[in-house]
């Protein structure tokens, strides 16, 4: 089940040597345990110390300083977290902790640091991650021991999402955007009883320690794939869990799919931009394109566009269902002019208001008819038929 690469193994081995001569615990936890329980390969590796994280960093340092080569990035002393990267394997150490919400949906406040494990635990989210596995050195070799209060294994078995006790959801809101991405990466569903819960939440939620700087981020993370973020988006409109931040949903169940069609029209390499940016900012996008004159479509249309950025163009194409925004992208953003000032001035226009006027003509009869100016000298030669130089 644990099967690592030998270099892996040998840090590990390393690791756990090291918890041996501090006599300290150290535990695989959360994320890491469930994917590698669910057949998952680890992208990670997450240390958990029953103690301080930070010392223990330390003291690896200078036990294996000369074996492997070992970069503290950061610590964090709040929370007693050190991230590393050792041999070029990235390897966060934590701290054992409790923690306390003082009001719903707030930043917990962490206590009682290097507790025991079982403890730690019982701040976890669901089930699922509330599994570690004890590292230990047996006879020069490593054993793994499952540790597993809130029987975790059985819930990832029957792809079933669980919290550890009724408060849950109040204390964290933002456990219920998790649960929509775990129940979408990984084919599960929320039990009887969380749906019930996440119900009474939604009716009447509790925003008062809400930041929603930390709704964003869990969303961002919700959205980061642009086939869950299609489905994240429409259940969350569909199950009114938009109810977390705000009481009434100001963006539409028919965008999600023209949202999810713009990333590639528009080549959008971070979905979470786009469905952010639709949930949050689509005010920005109320003004909608209206035609002025037939004769100067294509330049009215790449005016109103100009100063749009891709995700600009995806997000009020999703609102309005305008084409106007794609023929843009595809036809008119990369028109421009060959001919500069210097040109201007070279066939006797003297320098003044008058090159800007006479750049903007070309560049709107270039845009109309893009077929006659094919090249610079086209483009002259409509310079010298339109405009007379003053003597």
């Amino acid at each position: 089940m644990f099967n690592f690469s030998p270099e892996i193994e040998k840090i590990i081995k390393s690791i756990a040597v090291c918890a041996q001569k501090d006599g300290v615990c150290v535990y695989f936890v959360g994320g890491m345990v469930r994917d590698i329980l669910m057949g998952i390969d680890i992208k990670d590796i997450d240390i958990l110390i029953e103690g301080s994280a930070i010392e223990f960093a330390n003291i690896f340092f200078e036990y294996f300083k000369n074996d492997f080569d070992i970069n503290i990035k950061s610590i964090h002393k709040d929370f007693d977290t050190a991230k590393t990267v050792i041999n070029g394997v990235d390897i966060d150490f934590a701290s054992t902790r409790e923690e306390d919400y003082p009001f719903s949906g707030c930043l917990p406040v962490v206590k009682n640091i290097g507790c025991p494990i079982d403890i730690d635990l019982k701040r976890r989210d669901f089930t699922i991650n509330s599994i570690a596995a004890r590292i230990l050195l047996e006879g020069g070799e490593l054993r793994y021991e499952i540790i597993d209060p809130f029987f975790g294994k059985d819930d990832i078995g029957a792809k079933r999402l669980k919290i550890l006790h009724k408060k849950s959801y109040i204390d964290d809101p933002t456990r219920i955007l998790r649960g929509i991405d775990f129940a979408l990466r990984f084919g599960f569903d929320f039990c009887d009883n969380d749906k019930e819960l996440i119900k009474n939440y939604l009716k009447n939620p509790d925003r008062s320690g809400l930041s929603i700087e930390r709704v964003k981020l869990t969303l961002r993370k919700l959205f980061s794939s642009s086939k869950r973020a299609k489905e994240a988006y429409e259940r969350i409109l569909e199950d009114k869990t938009y109810r977390i931040w705000q009481d009434e949903a100001d963006f539409e169940l028919s965008w999600g799919e023209r949202l999810y069609e713009s990333l590639s029209i528009f080549s959008i390499e971070k979905p979470y931009e786009a469905y952010l940016g639709a949930i949050f900012d689509n005010k920005k996008y109320e003004e909608r394109f209206t035609l002025k004159r037939n004769e100067d479509l294509n330049f009215e249309i790449f005016n109103f566009f100009k100063d749009f950025s891709g995700c600009d163009l995806a997000i009020y194409y999703a609102v309005h269902n305008d084409k106007n925004a794609v023929y843009y992208y595809n036809k008119l953003r990369s028109i421009k002019i060959k001919t500069t000032g210097d040109d201007i001035i070279a066939l006797g226009f003297k320098q003044g208001k008058i090159i800007g006027e006479i750049l903007d003509e070309l560049l709107k009869q270039k845009i109309n008819h893009p077929e006659k100016l094919k090249d610079k000298n086209a483009e002259l030669n409509f310079v010298i038929s339109k405009f007379k130089p003053k003597i």
